[in-house]
């Protein structure tokens, strides 16, 4: 849960949140004014994966110039971290490959989909635990080992990571109804829907934090603040 003790974090993540709820929407819209909406989740959208790479990357830097995130890293190889973490992230698009196709993506056609897929969901979720944390620590949370359940930021990521999965779950929801709709067609559901996850929950930090700080004039709002801690997944 967010507490006003940690003012300097909350300050990170509402300002990392609100960049989230600029660029990543900025994308989408000039893609639809563009009219190649229907070609993202290919192989010829790769250059969004990059934009988000690049994005998501500047972001972790910026968390990590909070002084409180080095006890995470201490004295480590960069060199050995940055292929350490290459390997681990090729290893999370395998898994969520694999994971994809069990819930029912095509097993022998749209295998560039559904990497692209498995692509967007690493960056959005594993790829920040990783930049901030480095691949030991993002395993011990992952399984469960190590609790940083009382860290902002890491609650702010994991719960970003959380409402991205289920967005992107949401989005095939469309996909078998019967709309002939160009934008049914796999994985455009279910990348737009794992986009809107991770905005929506950076929608959600912003508005806690403004309602978190402005409770202490008008007490109120705590019962509202109560409320979106409801959409608090992580433990």
């Amino acid at each position: 849960m967010f507490s006003l003790n940690h003012q300097l974090e909350l300050k990170k993540i509402a300002v990392s949140s609100l960049i989230t709820c600029i660029y990543l929407p900025s994308i989408v819209t000039v893609i639809s004014y563009k009219g190649i909406l229907y070609s993202i989740g290919k192989s010829s959208s790769f250059y969004v994966l990059v934009l988000i790479f690049i994005a998501e990357l500047l972001k972790s830097f910026y968390l990590n110039s909070n002084v409180q995130t080095k006890k995470y890293k201490g004295n480590r190889n960069r060199a050995g971290d940055i292929v350490k973490a290459f390997v681990f992230l090729l290893g999370v698009i395998f898994c969520f490959f694999v994971g994809i196709i069990l819930f029912g993506a095509p097993v022998l056609e749209s295998h560039d989909e559904t990497l692209m897929l498995s692509t967007l969901l690493t960056l959005l979720t594993v790829f920040p635990l990783i930049a901030l944390t480095g691949v030991e620590a993002s395993m011990q949370l992952l399984f469960g080992v190590k609790n940083f359940s009382r860290d902002t930021v890491i609650e702010m990521l994991v719960n970003n990571a959380l409402l991205t999965v289920c967005g992107a779950w949401l989005g095939a929801v469309v996909i078998p109804l019967d709309w002939n709709t160009p934008w049914q067609q796999w994985p455009i559901p279910c990348y737009l829907g794992a986009i809107g996850g991770y905005v929506f929950s950076n929608v959600l930090s912003v508005v806690k934090i403004t309602m978190m700080s402005a409770a202490n004039k008008y007490p109120v709002l705590n019962f509202f603040v109560s409320v979106l801690n409801k959409f608090n997944l992580s433990k």
